[in-house]
């Protein structure tokens, strides 16, 4: 037995070389079939060859070799989900050829079906989704990445006009057989099973030339009038992209398609990216800006892909985070790159604050981490791989340099470009660029599960002297554990005489005494910098204090939210009282910082939903009028010539926090007059505003608004208004109301992909969760089956915000029951209980004190 069998691989001793594959797809019989010829190597005679296929059906199956055919004996093994061929060969050149057909399902996984209307009648179509381990649903194949082999597929499906078959690469020939039209593809380079794509679908085009590469976005005909904003955004980025990694697109075409129903964001497939379709199609005129950034930056993260991942690709699942996390930051580099005034990484510090929150717990895992099931691969797609590993190669960009950590990337790209790479690959061209121990300060931050606080104490009275020290941090309090340490690119910010300066130094001890370069005392200090570090602060009371009265003004705005959620993490981790948190909130009074406003209407939903017994509302109503009416009243409703994206994103936050926390009549009265002119003009609002303008619409309506928002919902013309309704329809406080969009979730009228997103906002409502909770219980087979393992483990995740003893009773026994269990969710539930426990922790600790601040009133 191979050392890849006892890892739940595959042996490496047969190695793919090229597949031909030829696949029927016939949509509206819900079936396809086909025959693949894979050419393969042997380092050694085998009486066996194992590979993958899962829920096929196997017709014949032949091996050829020195000229020789013979018919094969299957055996499958669903559990292993493979397929074994018995057949003597000897070393050397083979061909296996096996016949197969399979059902498209439902589930969103390998070749399935969607479906969409066109002119009032619902059509099928197929699509494929292959990564991470579906390949094998689509044709019998060795599924793993380090199995590269160059791929001719050719597709055949019904001949009616409307139906188009796209690929990886571009069609080489087209030919048709009466009710049948077969496309044959152009050979691939070497790539992995899981970058293969097909679609047979009612597409149509729009194409531009970009960088000498043909950029094509498909779309449904009636949806093409969206498409030029993803045109614009791959024309301007994927020039960026060919000059930081110093090597041009690979590929003869690039096709972004829109897919009807998707389980993913996007899918980075070699020359043809599928994308949910709110994700890719956008309404210039009309869309909110926050979507654009969305679209915008889902888009380049799946064309950085392009190199990172499937010209250079990791050589086994634990290192998913050498493809996303790499996707994720190099995303957010170039979009600011591109659109400096979007500020993305001040939002890429509100999304740090997730796999920060996810990797205090007892149940989380290093980045890199032990994978053998598919199951298990699955659950790799979450915050740590892609968040948290973006902010931890941010945080060694910062220490090397930009431009040797740019060297190094362009020398891996070129030095193992059609291959497979393991971490230790790319530490050694950054550390031969840099000249810098990456490796060792890598291996940190990647091998172990956790993160450091790190602490800053004046130990020479005037701020000049500090004392760094760290010690990993817990969401359950102060760790015992001292096994764990970082080496820790610690950047202090602070204030002199001379200005506001920058201070780097490596903490890879428990301590260090550190000088700060100057003369005289300093003002204040900041030991994270530009939030650049992956880490939590915590200071001395004196150091404290001197950031209250500075910070609005002094702290960029990444440090001012990287500050509150830091304080709000001790807080909820009981180290500090909630009074600290608090106080901090009130520095940032009348802050009109878009970052710091949404930040903030984050803290206040959370307290107003989980913390603020009835008595103490009025209470924190006075507390967010404090905080947020003087940005209100300088912004307005009314949008000015020329201000930007930033004040729109902001207003929109502010109005959310004044008419759900505060609920000012006044301003209420006039948000559902606004909307009732929203209703009959989509011109007569920002579009920006109108999310939350529409949201609280639901928190104000009844039964009518509720009909006229699902006639909104169905009828709506782009995937952003589509979102919008559904979304908004889960607002409504009524339980009767809740339940009927409940209902709605299980028919035709909300897609698979999208199942699990009202059930967010519903589980999380003190008004509604109850019924709920008890509507997923007792309808949960159909909803996971609908809303595959993708959105199933989204509903999952989504009862974290059930604070009460008898629900986290009730989801822990629920889900421990096996009928019940989501296989790749199995990490995730283990987080969303853990988060249960917390919540009920920190509610019991803090609610007190926190009504006790609120009612002294100090704002």
């Amino acid at each position: 037995m191979t050392t890849n069998e006892t890892a739940g691989r595959l042996p490496d001793t047969v190695r793919p070389e090229r597949y031909d594959l030829h696949v029927t797809v016939r949509p509206d019989e819900g079936r396809f079939s086909g025959r693949v010829r894979i050419a393969v190597q042997l380092a050694e005679p085998a009486s066996e060859l194992t590979l993958h296929a899962q829920e096929l059906e196997i017709g014949d199956a032949h091996v050829e070799f020195d000229g020789r055919r013979s018919a094969a004996t299957v055996r499958l093994d669903p559990a292993a989900t493979t397929l074994t061929l018995s057949s003597e060969l000897p070393k050397g050149s083979a061909v296996i050829e096996v016949a197969f057909a399979g059902q498209l399902n439902r589930q969103m996984k390998g070749l399935y079906e969607a479906r969409a209307t066109f002119e009032g009648v619902e059509e099928r179509y197929a699509f494929t989704q292959c990564e991470p381990t579906d390949a094998r649903r689509f044709f019998p194949c060795f599924d793993e990445p380090a199995f590269k082999a160059t791929f001719c597929l050719e597709a055949t499906a019904p001949a009616p006009a409307h139906l188009t078959i796209l690929s990886n690469m571009p069609a080489v020939s087209e030919a048709r057989d009466g009710a049948t039209k077969t496309v044959r593809f152009a050979d691939t380079p070497v790539m992995s099973t899981y970058l293969l794509a097909l679609a047979v679908g009612r597409l149509g085009s729009v194409a531009r030339r970009i960088a000498e590469t043909h950029v094509a976005v498909w779309a449904q005909p009636r949806d093409l009038h969206l498409a030029d904003f993803a045109l614009d955004v791959t024309e301007a980025t994927l020039p960026l992209l060919n000059d930081y990694f110093g090597l041009p697109y690979p590929y003869p075409k690039l096709d972004l398609v829109a897919v009807p129903d998707f389980a993913m964001g996007a899918m980075e497939n070699w020359g043809a990216i599928f994308f949910r379709d709110s994700r890719l199609l956008v309404d210039t005129k009309r869309a909110s800006t926050a979507t654009q950034r969305v679209v915008a930056n889902v888009i380049v993260h799946e064309i950085v892909h392009q190199w990172f991942g499937n010209l250079v690709t990791m050589a086994w699942w634990d290192d998913l985070w050498l493809n996303e996390a790499f996707a994720t930051w190099l995303a957010c580099k170039i979009v600011d790159q591109w659109r400096p005034e979007w500020r993305s990484w001040e939002e890429f510090q509100l999304e740090k604050q997730i796999p920060l929150e996810l990797d205090a717990l007892d149940s989380s895992r290093p980045i890199v981490s032990e994978v053998r099931s598919s199951s298990e691969i699955e659950s790799m797609f979450d915050p740590l791989t892609y968040e948290k590993g973006a902010a931890v190669l941010r945080m060694i960009e910062r220490f090397i340099g930009e431009e040797a950590f740019r060297d190094g990337i362009r020398v891996y790209m070129r030095r193992h470009q059609f291959g497979n790479t393991v971490a230790a690959d790319l530490w050694r061209t950054l550390e031969a660029a840099s000249g810098h121990p990456v490796g060792a300060l890598a291996k940190d931050w990647l091998t172990q599960a956790g993160y450091p606080i790190v602490s800053a104490r004046d130990v020479s009275g005037d701020g000049r002297t500090l004392t760094l020290g760290q010690r990993p941090f817990s969401a359950h309090g102060p760790s015992a554990d001292a096994s764990r340490q970082w080496s820790i690119p610690v950047v202090v910010r602070y204030e002199d005489a001379a200005g506001i300066r920058s201070y780097r130094v490596l903490l890879d001890a428990p301590s260090a005494t550190v000088a700060l370069p100057g003369t005289g005392p300093v003002r204040w200090v900041y030991p994270n910098g530009d939030e650049s570090g992956f880490y939590r602060v915590e200071t001395d009371s004196r150091l404290r204090e001197s950031l209250y009265a500075v910070a609005p003004t002094a702290l960029d705005p990444a440090e001012r939210i990287g500050w509150l959620n830091h304080v709000w993490a001790l807080a909820q981790a009981r180290e500090v009282s909630i009074d600290v948190f608090m106080a901090i909130l009130m520095a940032f009074k009348g802050d009109g910082t878009r970052v710091v406003v949404e930040a903030v209407a984050a803290y206040l939903d959370t307290l107003a939903d989980r913390m603020v017994a009835d008595g103490e509302r009025p209470f924190l109503g006075r507390l967010a009028e404090a905080l947020v009416r003087p940005v209100w009243d300088r912004l307005g409703w009314g949008t000015r010539e020329g201000e930007g994206d930033e004040p729109r994103l902001t207003r929109a936050a502010a109005l959310w926090i004044l008419g759900s926390i505060t609920r000012d009549p006044a301003l209420l009265a006039d948000t559902e007059r606004r909307l009732a002119q929203y209703l009959g003009d989509r011109d007569a609002l920002d579009p920006t505003l109108a999310a939350t303008v529409v949201r609280l619409g639901a928190r104000l309506g009844g039964e009518q608004r509720f009909r006229t928002y699902q006639h909104q919902f169905a009828r709506a013309g782009t995937p952003e208004d589509r979102d919008r309704y559904l979304m908004a329809l889960a607002e409504f406080r009524d339980a009767g109301l809740a339940a009927r969009l409940m209902a709605m979730t299980l028919t035709d009228a909300v897609r698979g992909q999208d199942v699990w997103k009202p059930f967010r906002p519903l589980l999380a409502s003190p008004a509604v969760q109850g019924e709920a909770w008890e509507f997923v219980k007792t309808h949960w087979q159909t909803l996971r089956t609908k809303a595959g393992p993708v959105g199933a483990t989204r509903i999952i995740q989504s009862a974290r915000a059930l604070w009460h003893e008898t629900w986290y009773v009730d989801v822990r026994s629920f889900f421990a029951y096996p009928a019940n269990q989501v296989e790749s969710a199995a990490k995730a539930l283990d987080q969303t209980l853990e988060f249960l426990r917390l919540g009920l922790e920190f509610r019991a600790a803090q609610s007190e004190p926190l009504a006790r601040w609120l009612r002294v009133g100090a704002f």
